[in-house]
């Protein structure tokens, strides 16, 4: 197998149902993992057998992060889940894509009946010019990459 350079997380961006909804700063919770289920039993010698195997398979929420604007798309529908949309159009399937420098997608990740499970507005100051960030958690059932 050929060796490849490892991806530069720099250029992301958020698609959900198949539309590039933002552009990302800071994304995680690429994550799953499964229960470990110990099944115990007793070999013909009498002795004890412990076998290892996996359980409830669960996925991270996946949190985004980017400079506030005034596209308000996450905040909507983030609302339509705080009132009560969540089987109305709140689940969606979406996709986190990275870019390589020369914006050709190099990795996507894909996730499922995804609802934004929290919201968070910028911490302002006025004696403070960095820039406004909101983050949004992904609440989702599945998560497999391609590409």
């Amino acid at each position: 197998m050929p060796e490849r350079d490892p991806l530069i997380g720099a250029r992301f961006a958020l698609e959900v149902d198949g539309v590039v909804v933002g552009w990302f700063a800071e994304a995680s919770g690429f994550n799953n993992k499964s229960e470990v289920v110990v099944e115990q039993s007793v070999g013909g010698d009498g002795k004890p057998i412990l076998k290892k195997i996996p359980g409830t398979m669960s996925y991270d929420d996946i949190t985004l992060r980017r400079g506030i604007s005034d596209d308000k798309g996450l905040w909507e529908w983030r609302q339509q889940i705080i009132d009560g949309q969540v089987d109305k159009g709140g689940r969606r399937n979406g996709s986190v894509i990275m870019y390589n420098h020369a914006m050709e997608e190099k990795a996507r990740f894909n996730f499922y009946n995804g609802w934004p499970s929290g919201w968070k507005g910028p911490d302002v100051k006025a004696d403070d010019n960095s820039v406004a960030v909101e983050e949004v958690s992904i609440a989702h059932e599945r998560l497999e990459r391609k590409n």
